[in-house]
């Protein structure tokens, strides 16, 4: 009984053709779906911006600069206060941790550069502790002076001038380092909404940098294009040609299938009626692979915006005074 090959060739291409419709349905089935994702995705990005530039619109409205001036005008009168009151002229007893201390009760503006308060609270301590230290050598002098004059050393101008030291005030030659004003004259009702100003702004700036900060992880690597379908359909169109179309360039066939033919015998088989018909189908079916794996590669976030948005999910970027908090 002799071998019919067509039905081997019909059943191999109609199996394929089978096999390629399911997974080819599916693949393309999924990059429709991802398509409604990333334009959903990528219109809340924009939002998201948008959103982004209204805030910072707000955040520049704030006079960060006259709010620190104000509320460090009353924290420096407070740390004044609270250096004036130390009894101790040995300056390295007040190391950080005590300048710290200073700094968090006299509560200077949050907004402000740390490190330059603490430098000059540093020398205000140093500065009084050498007032204290020039305060005691003088009364040690004085009361030196005092006992030589009562013992009628001293006599005449000499006499004169230590009686007097006697009635001498030394603390009230003792000036701050600390530039304040008169705490009556400070504008409390504009100092206290500019504060709810920008505690509104930094809160909203929170919320915002925490709504981006979701939204850039669902977003990282271009999930809505994964490289999987791109091979998923490369395959597929090699199985299609593989498996379908040539397979069909042996039909209809009486004999065994035999690859040797020449250029020849290759053009016109191109040329021929099958030949067209399936070179035809092929150019199709290729175009349209080509088509949804361009579709597939084109679904990826723009870089910039994806940088811009990683950066707007830190709340202290909005604003370069949020950072000192």
């Amino acid at each position: 009984m002799a071998l019919d090959w067509n039905w081997f060739f019909s059943t191999l291409s109609q199996s394929t053709a089978a096999i390629v419709g399911i997974v080819g349905a599916f693949i393309i089935a999924k990059i429709f779906s991802n398509q409604s994702v990333f334009s959903e995705k990528n219109n809340k990005m924009n939002a998201l911006i948008i959103e982004s530039h209204k805030l910072l619109d707000k955040i520049g409205t704030i006079d960060f600069d006259w709010y620190n001036k104000q509320k460090n005008n009353a924290a420096y009168r407070s740390a004044a206060k609270k250096i004036y009151s130390i009894k101790d002229e040995d300056e390295s007893k007040y190391n950080d941790d005590v300048l710290l201390e200073f700094y968090k009760e006299a509560n200077f503006s949050e907004f402000s550069e740390k490190e330059s308060i603490l430098e000059k609270l540093r020398e205000e301590v140093a500065h009084h502790c050498s007032f204290l230290l020039e305060k005691r050598l003088r009364e040690e002098r004085r009361q030196e002076e005092q006992e030589r004059r009562g013992k009628g050393e001293l006599v005449g101008l000499g006499g004169l001038t230590a009686l007097l030291s006697g009635f001498a005030n030394p603390e009230s030659t003792r000036g701050s380092l600390l530039n304040y004003s008169d705490i009556a004259s400070m504008p409390w009702v504009a100092i206290n909404k500019e504060r709810d100003l920008i505690t509104e702004c930094f809160l909203d700036a929170k919320h915002h940098a925490r709504l981006i900060g979701d939204f850039v992880e669902s977003v990282k690597d271009n999930p809505e294009s994964p490289p999987q379908i791109t091979w998923s359909l490369a395959f597929v169109a090699l199985i299609f040609l593989a498996g379908v179309i040539y397979p069909l360039t042996f039909m209809p066939s009486g004999t065994p299938p035999t690859h040797a033919l020449n250029w020849i015998e290759l053009l016109n088989a191109f040329l021929s009626v099958k030949g067209a018909l399936l070179s035809l189908l092929s150019l199709a079916f290729m175009f349209i692979i080509g088509m949804f794996m361009f579709t597939n590669h084109s679904m990826k976030y723009s870089p910039n915006k994806v940088s811009q948005l990683e950066n707007l999910s830190d709340a202290n970027n909005y604003s370069d005074y949020f950072k000192c908090l």
